[in-house]
Formats: C-alpha cells, sequence, structure tokens
C-alpha cells in the first residue's frame, strides 16, 4: 500500500550556507538514508511488477517464470573450460588528483560505507531458485579440514626432502609426476595426486577443496600454484589474497540469497558515493569487509585485508575500484558456461544482429495468459518490457551480449558445478539433449503415429514458446526434424 502521506525531506531545513560542518554531515547521511529508502522501494516495486507480469509460456529468466524443472541428482563432474581474468582498472578515477595524476580521496566516505555494507546485508536472504541445493555444497569448515590433513601428507612426503621450503619439495614432487608436461593439474588429476600421497577425503570435501584453489575457475589448477596454496608463505600476498577470496565466496553460496547480498552491496556502494568517483580508501575497504563479511560470521585478520587490498589495488593509487572488488569476490563464469549462455541468448535473438529485441522477445515469450496482461493490470508490451527488465541493464529497451552475459554472471555464481548449471540452461531455455543428471526434461514430448501404424515417443527440440495445443506448430517442428510419415499427434499430460 502506498502511502499518502508526506514524508519530511532531509533536505528541509535551514539554508546550507547557514550550517556548520557537524550539521552539513548529518544533512548528508539523512540524504542518503532517504535515497537508500527509495532505492529500497524501487527494487520491492521492481519485484512486484515481476509478480503481477509473471506467468505464460516461455522465458528463462531468474523469476518464477523462469524456474528449472525436473528432479535434481548428485554426480561428480570435472570443471571445465576457461576464464577471464578480472579486469583492470579501464580508465583512472575522476576527481581530485595530485601531482602524478593519483587520485587522493574517494567519494564515499567511512561512515557512507559502514551504510552501505550495513544495508546489503540488512534484508533477509531469499532463496533463489537457481541456487544448487543445500545438500550437494561442503562448508568451509570440512574443505578446511581436508586441506588441512593434504598438507600433513604431503609434510609427510616432503620431511626429509626440503623442510624450509615445503612448497618447493611439492612443486618438484608433482612435477615429476606430470608426464605430459602440461604444467597444471585437472580435478582428476587432482585426485591422482592425493591417492600417491595416500590421502584420503570424501568426495565433496575433495570438490570442494579442489575449487578453493580454482579461484580463476579455469578447470586447472597449476603445479606451482598447488604448491603454494598449501604452503602459504609470508611474503606471497597474491596466494593469500586468493585464499580469501575463495573462502568468502564458499560462505556466500552456502547462504541463501548470498551472491545477491554482494550485487546489493555494490548498488548500496553506488548510492553513498558522493562524487561517482567509483573507489575505496584503505579505511573504507577494511570497513566494508568488516561489517558485510561479519554477517556471514568471516573475521579477517589486518593481514588478510592487507593481502586483498593490495591485490584489488592494481595501479598502488591507495584506492580500489568497488564494482572491481564486488566482480573480483563474485568471479566469472568459464567459457563451458557462457558457452550455455549464448545459446539461451541465440534463441532469442532471432535475427543475429547481437541484440535482443522488444519484437523477437515477443516472438517466445507467449503473455497472452499472463494473469496481469488478461486482467488488464498490464499491456502485452509492459509486460514483455518486464520480463526483459531483468536483463536490460540501462534500460534502452534492448538487451545486449554483455548484459545478457552480466545478469547470468551473478546466477552462475552461486552454482558450484557445471553440471547443475547445464541443467538449470537446459531446462530454463529449452536447450535440447545433455546426458546423465543435465539431460534436458523441459521441452515437450509428444506420441507420434505413423501411416504405418507404428509408435514412438518424439522429444520437440527448440520448442521455446511453442503452445502444448498448437498441433500445427508442433507438427511442423517435427517435420523440421526429419520425422516423416506422421500421421497423428498425441501429447499426454505428463509429456
Amino acid at each position: 500500500t502506498v502511502s499518502t502521506q508526506p514524508t519530511t525531506r532531509p533536505s528541509d531545513g535551514p539554508p546550507t550556507n547557514a550550517m556548520s560542518l557537524s550539521e552539513l554531515q548529518n544533512e548528508q547521511d539523512a540524504i542518503r538514508r532517504e535515497l537508500t529508502r527509495l532505492m529500497d522501494r524501487v527494487e520491492a516495486n521492481d519485484r512486484k511488477i515481476q509478480q503481477l507480469a509473471g506467468g505464460g509460456r516461455g522465458g528463462g529468466g531468474f523469476n518464477g517464470g523462469g524456474a528449472p524443472q525436473g528432479n535434481v541428482g548428485f554426480s561428480a563432474s570435472a570443471t571445465r573450460g576457461g576464464y577471464a581474468q578480472p579486469r583492470e582498472r579501464e580508465m583512472a578515477p575522476q576527481g581530485r588528483a595530485g601531482p602524478s595524476g593519483v587520485r587522493l580521496q574517494s567519494g564515499l566516505t567511512v561512515q557512507s560505507t559502514r551504510q552501505a555494507a550495513a544495508t546489503a546485508v540488512e534484508k533477509k536472504p531469499v532463496s533463489d531458485p537457481w541456487e544448487e541445493p543445500a545438500q550437494y555444497k561442503v562448508s568451509g569448515s570440512a574443505v578446511d579440514r581436508c586441506e588441512q590433513l593434504l598438507r600433513q601428507s604431503f609434510e609427510r612426503k616432503f620431511a626429509s626432502r626440503n623442510r624450509f621450503n615445503p612448497a618447493q619439495a611439492a612443486g618438484e614432487f608433482l612435477r615429476n609426476l606430470d608426464t605430459n608436461r602440461s604444467g597444471k593439474l585437472d580435478q582428476s588429476e587432482f585426485a591422482k595426486v592425493c591417492q600417491m600421497l595416500d590421502f584420503q577425503a570424501d568426495e565433496k570435501s575433495m570438490q570442494g577443496l579442489f575449487r578453493r584453489y580454482d579461484v580463476d575457475r579455469s578447470g586447472y589448477i597449476t603445479i606451482d600454484e598447488l604448491g603454494r596454496l598449501l604452503f602459504k608463505q609470508d611474503d606471497d600476498t597474491v596466494t593469500k589474497a586468493r585464499t580469501v577470496i575463495a573462502k568468502m565466496r564458499e560462505v556466500l553460496s552456502l547462504r541463501a540469497g548470498g551472491y545477491s547480498s554482494l550485487n546489493a552491496l555494490g548498488r548500496q556502494f553506488r548510492i553513498a558515493d558522493r562524487d561517482k568517483s567509483g573507489i575505496m580508501t584503505k579505511a573504507e575497504f577494511d570497513t566494508a569487509l568488516d561489517l558485510f563479511f561479519a554477517y556471514y560470521k568471516v573475521n579477517l585478520t589486518p593481514a588478510q585485508k592487507n593481502s586483498l587490498f593490495q591485490f584489488f589495488d592494481r595501479d598502488s593509487s591507495g584506492t580500489v575500484s568497488y564494482d572491481e572488488f564486488v566482480r573480483g569476490v563474485r568471479g566469472d563464469m568459464n567459457d563451458f558456461r557462457v558457452g550455455f549462455v549464448m545459446q539461451a541468448f541465440d534463441i532469442l535473438d532471432k535475427d543475429r544482429s547481437g541484440v535482443i529485441s522488444t519484437q523477437e522477445i515477443a516472438g517466445t515469450y507467449d503473455v497472452s495468459q499472463n494473469p496481469a496482461v488478461r486482467s488488464g493490470k498490464v499491456t502485452a508490451r509492459e509486460a514483455i518490457q518486464n520480463f526483459m527488465a531483468q536483463w536490460d541493464q540501462n534500460s534502452d529497451g534492448s538487451v545486449t551480449k554483455d548484459e545478457f552475459i552480466e545478469a547470468y554472471q551473478w546466477v552462475s555464481s552461486s552454482i558450484d558445478t557445471d553440471d547443475y548449471f547445464e541443467l538449470m540452461m537446459r531446462n530454463a531455455w529449452h536447450i535440447s539433449g545433455g546426458t546423465g543428471w543435465s539431460e534436458n526434461t523441459s521441452n515437450l514430448r509428444v506420441l507420434v503415429i505413423h501411416f504405418d501404424g507404428s509408435q514412438e515417443v518424439v522429444e520437440v527440440k527448440d520448442d521455446l514458446g511453442l503452445r502444448r495445443d498448437d498441433y500445427t506448430g508442433i507438427m511442423r517442428k517435427l517435420q523440421q526434424q526429419g520425422v516423416k510419415n506422421i500421421k497423428k499427434i498425441e501429447v499426454a499430460s505428463g509429456m
């Protein structure tokens, strides 16, 4: 219910030129709180609009209309694909700069950063239908224990070799095993190394440990990386930072809505950033870490925070981009997952222009049965625009490949295994194929009766947006697939 009562504006008060410094600062804080409240209201309205505009056949969004269907199981899977490294800062931040061009201060303050971090975690997390079921995840403490036991196995193996530099000794051992001279290990090779060390652990913990080490999500761990990650040296700040990032991801993945809160943190930073510089100082960075991750019971030491700050402060300016920090913690999809996202994009991009238009959405997403459309609350065009809003970041009425991929970066971040991501994408976007538990189960299956009396159950491929009672359309699809001599088709209620 929208209140009709007037609200007191933070700007109501004495002229700014008659106010003291503390009064101005207090007013600025009040304005930021009002902006935060309004942003929360906007987001709540957006969610309500999505609910009212929900329904209709087709669509692979993140809300109820795009929730994956089908039974979900668990299977071990090797991570596949490559990874794009975190982007370097593309341009120097705007604002007051010193003689060398390095910015001296950011548009945030420690107080506004504290407010942004607190607001991001205050909201009750909502479980995303895309999130991998909790029973298939592994806790950080279980991964810690697995890592500790593996380290002890290495130490027993190398006790007589190089006790002063165990990382180097471990690297030499692994290089001797590297018969193909690739210099890296995939998940199956990592398991074989553990077997040679007489180390055993449950499968989930082993997979969790591999994911912790595979920070760039490439599907591989280099031999040098494994030695450094197991035996962290005091002066190796990069490895320490990567380990902290991995542990942050673990807690965000385990908590329902964890990555949504991280995304919200980025939005709150943008609200609190007074001059839109996009950067944080060291004090603001520490404040954000302390407040945000304390909610997840992660207490970082000063050394860990220093390592993280140095990792993200790539130009040594004494500041970090908060967008770069949020993206770095979130991580990016590997090539395997991007491939499925691009398949989904191509399903919508009918003219192969590289941009999805409202007309193309209308041709795939049937809103005629949408309750809000049928009741007259929204027009068909408005329902389509609301559906597109989940990807259209700049609200220009079209969706580019970059916008589509960026939206799925957040979906992907809460899904640990590639197999589960494949299952979600295949079922949400009706992408035929897949094997084992990743096999598509959402595409329409029909009973085809041939003129010779034979019968077969056939999957209708590329059926997104195809109505179950559109027998002419189904027949056309089957003929395009090469199914011949069709006398009639039957669609069972369970198909």
